[in-house]
């Protein structure tokens, strides 16, 4: 009796239907920002302190 050497085989992978990622042409190289030139670094303006209750006048030793 002839065996089926077809039936006796595993079936073949099925293709991957997606294709393979084509690579990614090299991008444009992107243009470095120029570092400011070193110089005196401008203080900031200081804040007023908000307003509060007026003080209170203490009495003197005199009073």
């Amino acid at each position: 009796m002839v065996r089926n050497v077809e039936a006796t085989q595993p079936p073949a992978p099925e293709p991957d239907p997606t294709p393979a990622p084509t690579p990614f042409p090299d991008p444009e190289p992107i243009p470095r920002p120029v570092p400011p030139v070193p110089g005196p670094v401008p203080e900031p303006d200081p804040v007023p302190p908000p307003p509060g209750p007026a003080p209170v006048p203490q009495p003197g030793p005199w009073s």
